[in-house]
């Protein structure tokens, strides 16, 4: 992914998107995932509002530099953890659940349209979980209905996708299987 642009959400948008969120969950205590995290403006927003961790992902090392700065400025080491690493292989890996999952991808990514599905089949994203993600407004991203509640905004070229899991994929499977 070198060479993408870090593009982060616009102070209109994540103030919208937060308040939306805001209107659905109680942020106290919760946990969030930070995917392609950047300076970790997203995370950095729900810790203020109560959210009790928040695990930051991003490969760029400049990016996570700036994410560290921030991290020391505002003091809150204790209530974030950075991983560098790929946001794809982080979550084929990981093995616990977050409440909240917000996802801010450079616009060129190439797989950027897999993200929702590959959300949903990791252990990161449960029933319940809401997954914020942003894309260009020209950029095709499938959201299974089967799996998501979807909320579409748009802000003059970018998209954004408020999601809630309602299903994970092979659910249907199980229920066939528990009714044999």
């Amino acid at each position: 992914m070198k060479g993408l642009s870090v593009r982060p959400m616009t102070d209109r948008v994540r103030q919208t998107v937060f308040d939306i969120l805001t209107n659905r969950i109680d942020w106290e205590g919760r946990t969030v995932l930070d995917l392609f995290a950047g300076s970790g403006s997203l995370g950095i927003e729900a810790l203020s509002r109560g959210a009790a961790h928040v695990t930051c992902v991003d490969n760029s090392r400049s990016s996570l530099d700036v994410l560290h700065a921030n991290i020391r400025a505002i003091g809150c080491a204790d209530n974030v953890h950075v991983h560098q690493a790929d946001v794809f292989w982080y979550l084929k890996h990981v093995k616990v659940g977050f409440d909240v999952i917000f996802v801010d991808p450079p616009y060129q990514l190439e797989s950027i349209g897999e993200l929702p599905a590959r959300i949903a089949r990791s252990s990161a994203a449960g029933i319940g979980t809401h997954v914020v993600m942003e894309h260009g407004r020209d950029t095709a991203v499938d959201v299974p209905e089967h799996l998501f509640e979807t909320i579409r905004k748009q802000f003059g070229q970018t998209t954004v996708l408020i999601m809630k899991v309602i299903s994970k994929p092979g659910a249907e499977k199980e229920t066939e299987i528990s009714q044999l």
